[in-house]
């Protein structure tokens, strides 16, 4: 079972809302001239224009209950608001704030004197009750204690606990969420080659990433394209890594500029004729460039490479750099090779540096 789109979950959810509140507030406040429509319309208008004004404080606290906790949303997921605001979870935190402000505006209400202002009421309930639920009372404190010992009332213990639940299952479906957009950006995007290019160029476009910030990105991109994990683990963690980097806007992006299908099927071979051999894989290219010495993968980085540019990249990838291995070293350079020459060119570099026998 796939796991569900909560981006569009969220579009059509939001553009729902909106029609729903243009259509009734338009309704309520256009009036009909009489004869233009049937009698039975203007009736129902009048009376949704009673309801209106007895449901609007409780609309109006509602609304600033649930922007509580659409900030509380928005702040804990910020690398994804709109998907979490759109989890069955998200709803649930929306929908308790919404309720439980106005359960406090009715107890406020039937409390408070008849005189006192319903915008005042409104705000200060809208405002303040969320406040109330989420605050810890110190009592007595300790002098010079470290607080463990403070005579404390935690009012808003019962809220944590919930929140906390929620933040674990909104979580958990983001998760499922993630691995959707990973899993359609591997679906296009085969070689480890091409998702480390498309990392690289990720981070390089980030304008708000700092200096030091970009390099720990790209060493950490080193650490991944490791010869020695895996290329299926690689393919993974480059794509969480190009998710976290450009957000499901690049995945989108990326995915749909691949989205024409695959090519024209391979012409059959006539019968009885031999089957052509399999063309070489990047990422087996690459091994095969990992196991050379950092001096010969220079040397043949440079004698197939010509833009200086490219030798200049060579060249500073070349330099020994503290805490980083041979291996790591040597792997930006292999696939900057294989990317920029072709697979085919360097297995055939390769087969002839190979010692005659």
């Amino acid at each position: 079972m796939n796991a569900p789109d909560l981006r569009k979950r969220f579009r059509i959810g939001f553009g729902l809302w909106v029609i729903i509140i243009a259509a009734v507030t338009l309704f309520v406040a256009v009036p009909f001239p009489a004869g233009s429509v049937a009698q039975w319309i203007i009736d129902v208008q009048a009376q949704a224009r009673a309801g209106a004004e007895l449901l609007a404080p409780l609309l109006m606290v509602a609304g600033l209950g649930a922007a509580v906790g659409l900030a509380e949303l928005s702040s804990t997921f910020s690398d994804y608001p709109r998907e979490a605001i759109a989890t069955q979870w998200g709803q649930y935190t929306l929908w308790l704030n919404a309720g439980a402000a106005v359960l406090a505006y009715l107890v406020a209400r039937i409390y408070a004197p008849a005189s006192t202002n319903s915008i005042i009421l409104i705000i200060a309930v809208g405002t303040g009750f969320p406040t109330l639920i989420r605050t810890k009372y110190t009592i007595a404190k300790q002098f010079g204690g470290d607080g463990k010992d403070d005579l404390t009332v935690n009012i808003g213990w019962l809220y944590e606990q919930f929140q906390s639940l929620c933040k674990k299952q909104i979580d958990l479906e983001l998760m499922a969420y993630r691995r959707m957009q990973v899993d359609r950006l591997l679906g296009r995007y085969s070689t480890v080659q091409e998702l480390y290019q498309t990392a690289v160029y990720a981070i390089k476009a980030r304008a708000t990433l700092s200096d030091d910030e970009e390099r720990r990105q790209l060493e950490d991109l080193l650490k991944t394209i490791d010869p020695k994990v895996s290329p299926e683990l690689a393919r993974t963690d480059l794509g969480l890594k190009i998710l976290e980097l450009g957000g499901v806007s690049l995945i989108e992006l990326l995915v749909g500029a691949r989205g024409g299908g695959a090519g024209p099927a391979a012409p059959t071979p006539p019968s009885g004729a031999a089957a052509p051999a399999a063309a070489p894989t990047a990422d087996a290219v690459v091994k095969k460039l990992a196991e050379l010495p950092v001096a010969e993968l220079v040397a043949m980085s440079k004698s197939l490479l010509k833009a200086q540019e490219d030798l200049d990249f060579v060249e500073k990838s070349s330099q020994p750099t503290p805490g980083l291995s041979e291996l790591r070293q040597k792997a930006p350079i292999a696939y900057y090779l294989v990317a920029h020459v072709g697979a085919d060119a360097v297995t055939k570099e390769l087969a002839k540096r190979q010692p005659t026998p």
